[in-house]
């Protein structure tokens, strides 16, 4: 309602359309600089698009770098069902021979000599181990562990450092730490990292998380013996009232006679009750162990230990808890394969709880590099290497081995005398008689594949690798680069070259008012025209990314040392700035005769402009002028005040924000003048009427 105005009540004038008029031409001076602000922003706007065209060129200049871009191989089988390959660009030309593939590489592989289950009656994976006792054939309790009686644990330090994890520990924590061995050498366990003295032998052993932490460093290849014991800690919460409660464990060994519950005391409304601190008020209840799970006291527990459940006399509390440590049955195995570096042992410990499925899942998810699964219809484990070859070279050769474990000899059934496979391809290449661990290897930068068998002794056919040069995939890059280029130089050349219409200044709010949209797209179409005519930084670019494509490179050893040698020179028309054109048969016989040369032309690496490649030059060049057009119109992460073109926008918006100010106060002043006329035209007019009154007339 401020500006909510009406004029003319007394003099009849259109107040509005005059103030309107008058202002019409007070605002000429913020129409100009809002048009000075719009070409700057067209201007931006074109400079930013031009860098962004840069970028992409830019990008294409480092792929030019890449040997892969030129000397990309190609090669050829004489028989592609017995070998295949493949070859990088370090590979040379020229042609392998292969006379005899005598044996494929395969994968060391056993199976159970039995079926595991008992009784005609197969296991279940997904339940415990522990519950299916009578049903695995070859199980029985001796085989599993007790925690109460303590572990031992090994540990190979494979890289030199003070801090290492117990792994059989699990989710358990440690009751005591026996002894803690390094070699020969005992250390001492403190109980607090504080307690750590540098010139001692000592460890720290975190009760939760077995991370022990020594005071001295511990080198590579050293051996670390433990012997801890580790108990199993659970915290009972009670969600509702219940008389059950399920252990995380089963196959419990020994427990306390008594289990306190612990919760916060409510008053009958269920609010906490708080003592005068403000700390909640506790209530606690203990239950002891009865004997007879069918006539249980209130105050009493029952824990069958085979399953982990316990059950109470009475409900326990909403809200209680209790924490509860006691041992339980585990078993573990060990088991060894071979690689590259050497034997691979890994020890495996699993709770009463666990089920094949995760004895598997943990046996394949492991570093010794195998597969096991189990096939229900023959009812037995299978395990296999997930490489080929043999690796093994001493002992007795069997790539996966058992280490005596009773679970996998007499459980799951596996004997290492059982394997079979795990051997080395074996074949002549250019008359050497040889061996791989895999069926796919690499010889001077070719990638061989053997698929079959075949000997030319015999009378199979020899198998020949042909290497030779990629020209066509060479050519196409070469061709997608100079289209590129182009591109870029025509986009340039068109906007330097682009005629400039200085009648036709962008439009104002008002006079887009007055047109229609096309003839608004019209216009602007030549308003934007010119923008960046005759730009000097523009023009400069296009003059250095010339020189950079027509110096000669300096020092070159290959008489392919500039442009024209390999088939590549400016078009004949020299309105069109530059432009390359590609004689195809002339690029790819220079590919052809010396791929080196050509790449070393566009690669080459030097301190001055003449020893670098075309590629190296141009990139320097691109990233000067883009980082010269940001300085001078910015780019989408920085603010106006960080670039020039952005300061100037600043500062007209300033200027603009000023003369609307001024110009609001000269409206409202306008305003004040007519509506003073106004007040005194109705006075006179009150005259007026007083005297005609007087005189006998009236106005009505």
């Amino acid at each position: 309602m401020a500006n909510f105005r009406i004029g003319g009540l007394a003099s009849g004038l259109d107040t509005e359309s005059l103030i309107n008029d008058l202002m019409r031409v007070q605002r000429v001076p913020i129409d100009k600089l809002s048009q000075k602000k719009q070409t700057l922003e067209w201007q931006r706007d074109s400079y930013r698009d031009i860098n962004l065209k840069l970028a992409s060129f830019r990008d294409m200049t480092l792929n030019m770098r890449l040997q892969s871009s030129f000397l990309s191989k190609i090669t050829t089988s004489s028989n592609s069902n017995k070998v295949t390959a493949t070859a990088d660009s370090t590979a040379g030309n020229g042609s392998y021979t292969l006379s005899a593939v005598s044996r494929l590489a395969t994968s060391a592989t056993n199976a159970s000599t039995a079926g595991i289950s008992a009784n005609g009656q197969k296991i279940d994976t997904t339940k415990s181990i522990y519950s299916q006792i009578s049903q695995f054939d070859g199980l029985n309790k001796s085989q599993f562990k007790d925690t109460a009686d303590g572990m031992n644990e090994e540990i190979i330090v494979k890289k030199a450092g003070k801090e290492f994890s117990l792994q059989k520990l699990g989710k358990h924590s440690i009751e005591a730490v026996t002894s803690v061995a390094v070699g020969t050498d005992t250390y001492q366990v403190v109980t607090s990292l504080d307690d750590l003295n540098a010139n001692q032998k000592q460890v720290f052993v975190d009760e939760k998380t077995g991370k022990m932490t020594f005071s001295q460093q511990i080198a590579a290849d050293s051996k670390i013996e433990v012997e801890y014991e580790m108990v199993q800690k659970d915290t009972i919460s009670i969600g509702s009232a219940t008389k059950e409660v399920q252990l995380s464990q089963i196959g419990i060994t020994d427990f306390k006679d008594s289990i306190t519950f612990t919760w916060d005391k409510k008053d009958v409304a269920g609010n906490i009750i708080k003592d005068t601190n403000g700390d909640p008020i506790k209530e606690t209840k203990t239950f002891t162990a009865g004997t007879d799970v069918n006539n249980l006291a209130e105050d009493q527990f029952y824990l069958d230990k085979e399953t982990g459940k316990i059950t109470f006399g009475s409900d326990l509390q909403a809200g209680a808890k209790a924490e509860v440590s006691y041992d339980h049955q585990y078993f573990e195995f060990s088991m060894s394969t071979y690689n590259e570096t050497g034997e691979v042992n890994q020890t495996f410990t699993f709770d009463a709880r666990d089920s094949l499925t995760t004895v598997i899942d943990k046996v394949n998810k492991s570093s010794l590099g195998v597969n096991m699964f189990y096939d229900q219809h023959s009812d037995k484990v299978t395990i296999a290497r997930t490489s080929t070859g043999d690796f093994n070279q001493s002992g007795d050769g069997k790539e996966i081995s058992f280490n005596g474990s009773p679970f996998l000899n007499n459980v799951l059934k596996l004997d290492s005398n059982n394997e079979k496979g795990g051997e080395n391809a074996k074949f002549t290449l250019n008359g050497l008689e040889t061996e791989r661990t895999s069926n796919t290897f690499t010889v001077n930068g070719v990638s061989f594949t053997l698929k079959d068998t075949f000997d030319a002794v015999n009378g199979d056919s020899p198998v020949t690798i042909s290497i030779n040069n990629d020209t066509d995939k060479a050519v196409e890059k070469i061709k997608e680069f100079v289209e590129k280029y182009n591109e870029l130089i025509d986009n340039i050349q068109g906007q330097l070259s682009e005629e400039k219409y200085r009648d036709y200044a962008p439009l104002t709010s008002e006079q887009r008012e007055a047109m229609s949209e096309k003839d608004i797209e019209l216009w602007e179409e030549k308003a934007k025209s010119g923008l960046l005519r005759s730009d000097q930084q523009l023009s400069s670019l296009l003059s250095n990314m010339r020189m950079n494509f027509y110096t000669p490179l300096e020092g070159a050893t290959s008489e392919y040392n500039q442009l024209s040698a390999i088939g590549i020179t400016t078009t004949k028309n020299y309105l069109e700035g530059g432009k390359l054109e590609i004689n195809e048969d002339k690029l790819k016989e220079a590919l052809e005769n010396d791929a080196e040369g050509v790449f070393n032309l566009f690669a080459a690496d030097g301190d001055t402009l003449g020893e670098q490649g075309i590629s190296r030059r141009l990139r320097d060049t691109v990233t000067q002028s883009i980082d010269a057009l940001t300085l001078k119109a910015g780019n989408g992460m920085k603010t106006n005040s960080q670039f020039t073109i952005g300061k100037n926008l600043d500062d007209i918006n300033n200027r603009i924000t000023e003369l609307e100010s001024k110009l609001a106060d000269k409206e409202q002043r306008y305003w004040s003048q007519f509506a003073a006329m106004e007040t005194q035209m109705q006075k006179m007019n009150e005259q007026m009427n007083y005297m005609l009154t007087q005189f006998g007339y009236s106005s009505q």
